[in-house]
């Protein structure tokens, strides 16, 4: 009986694995009768051939909802937790490492995704399959405008898209004009730990930190997200520490010391301005710009933006947003 059970195992294995070829085999003919050169949003056609869309990022996804194109989704990347209405889509894997045969078992024909250099042979492989990628770069402000105006191209709602974007501004305009004038506070955003990550220039968080009225205790790092040493960071004496490394349950929220304490001659822990941020706060940018930027400026300046409870750093983690 047992050698007959894990015969029938073998079988079974045998016949998934067949029907896995047999649909990339499928879906390598359909790419090589139709081409994989297709732009999406080039014609009222095309906006009709992408019906079945499998999108891997949240700021992506957040751009479909507020452009009315969540209908046509199938699939959805492993992140959360936004937005509310893709809750119960199936689950494809990460940007960087989508599951293949559940994309063609989706039948899926456009992915929406962020640009990420270590995602890039992943989306080559799915391109070779008939499955156009769109990878959006979302990683600064002007990213998110450029990725919203293509998501309205793709979906042809570009005055919808022109409208959001002009609200987006003109609320960001208003924050900048808030810190006019100000004196500019030295702020660090720690984005990870051991080894110690710090945002940089070129990440949105450094335009975030300067439209709120801070000064980026990391101007010259050398990248957007950049380890270094503590030694350096204390050297620079930062007036304001935003804490944004741990999303585990449980980690700390809200003004207090916390691991920073150790070193008490920080204007930031002296004067107890050490924030403790969930980092789908601040590190994800998309349509929430506005919001996290009022965030950082209630942290930065308080007096002026009004104090930050523990509450606005804390992320649902059934869905929705939040007000910063």
């Amino acid at each position: 009986m047992t050698a007959r059970s894990g015969r029938f195992r073998n079988l079974r294995r045998s016949l998934a694995g067949i029907r896995a070829a047999a649909l990339v085999a499928a879906a390598l003919l359909s790419a090589q009768l139709t081409g994989c050169d297709r732009q999406p949003g080039g014609t009222q056609e095309h906006a009709e051939e992408f019906r079945r869309i499998v999108v891997l990022s949240p700021a992506v996804a957040e751009m479909l909802e507020a452009l009315d194109g969540l209908d046509r989704v199938v699939g959805a990347g492993d992140f959360g937790p936004w937005p509310d209405a893709l809750t119960g889509l199936p689950r494809v894997g990460g940007y960087d490492a989508p599951n293949v045969e559940r994309l063609l078992e989706l039948e899926c024909d456009l992915v929406l995704t962020a640009h990420s250099e270590a995602a890039t042979n992943a989306h080559m492989r799915l391109e070779d399959l008939g499955i156009q990628v769109e990878a959006l770069d979302t990683s600064t402000y002007e990213g998110v405008f450029r990725s919203l105006r293509r998501l309205g191209a793709i979906l042809y709602r570009d005055e919808a898209a022109r409208s959001i974007e002009a609200r987006l501004r003109d609320e960001l305009n208003a924050v900048a004009a808030m810190t006019k004038g100000l004196r500019r506070r030295r702020v660090l955003v720690v984005v990870g730990r051991d080894p110690l990550y710090v945002a940089g220039p070129g990440s949105h968080v450094d335009e975030m930190i300067r439209l709120a009225g801070g000064s980026n205790v990391a101007h010259d790092a050398l990248a957007p997200y950049q380890q270094v040493s503590l030694e350096v960071i204390l050297e620079r004496m930062p007036e304001v520490i935003i804490d944004a490394s741990d999303n585990r349950p449980g980690s700390p929220r809200g003004r207090q010391p916390g691991k920073w304490g150790e070193w008490p001659f920080l204007p930031a822990v002296r004067d107890e301005r050490v924030y403790w941020v969930d980092p789908g706060l601040l590190l994800i940018p998309g349509l929430r710009l506005p919001e996290m930027t009022r965030l950082a400026g209630r942290m930065i300046h308080p007096e002026t933006f009004g104090e930050a409870g523990e509450e606005s750093m804390r992320l649902p983690r059934t869905g929705g947003r939040k007000e910063g």
